[in-house]
């Protein structure tokens, strides 16, 4: 095994945890029926956490020639950067609710700030961490989307603002995000 296959492997364990969360909370939603009062924006955040964590591992798996040379600190920032994510996924969707009705518009905007928070939480530890490898590994030759950038003008008032049709839309924004630069590609890009 290749040194960037075994990194690769133990921060994939953390995202496979972060799809499966995903899976988890949608099959319960799915398998709870009239105790569901169904909204759009908890399962499009579900969604965004989903493409997100697929991108995520996308780009990392075209980052081989990093991966060969991190540190053992900046390897410490990339898992930290996919623990975070792993959170932005639990946060997206309910847990175990039981027997109990769950009002999916009230679980979002009781768990908007928090995702949000967890989202730009992960987006500034996965920008420093790749920075951070930029400079020190392939000296300075980016070979990330430059637009990943704009995530954080969309991310970071919703921090703050309520709108949830401005929630909705900067979801659609972000899920196009990070399906359109991938379009066409092969894990051999």
């Amino acid at each position: 095994m290749q040194p960037f296959e075994y990194l690769l492997l133990f921060v994939v364990i953390i995202l496979g945890l972060a799809i499966g969360d995903l899976a988890t909370s949608t099959q319960r939603l799915l398998t709870a029926g009239k105790l569901v009062k169904w909204d759009w924006l908890a399962p499009l955040a579900g969604l965004v956490a989903f493409l997100l964590t697929v991108s995520q591992w996308w780009d990392w798996f075209g980052d081989e020639r990093i991966a060969r040379n991190i540190t053992f600190p900046m390897f410490l920032a990339f898992l930290t950067a996919a623990v975070l994510l792993f959170l932005v996924c639990a946060t997206a969707l309910p847990d175990d609710f039981g027997e109990e009705a769950i009002d999916l518009r009230v679980f979002y905007a009781s768990n908007a700030r928090r995702f949000w928070l967890l989202f730009l939480a992960h987006w500034a530890s996965t920008a420093g961490a790749l920075v951070w490898a930029w400079i020190s590994v392939a000296h300075g030759q980016l070979n990330q989307a430059h637009w990943a950038w704009l995530t954080l003008p969309i991310a970071a008032p919703l921090v703050f603002v309520k709108n949830r049709w401005w929630h909705g839309v900067s979801l659609v924004a972000l899920a196009i995000f990070y399906v359109a630069p991938h379009l066409g590609q092969t894990l051999s890009h």
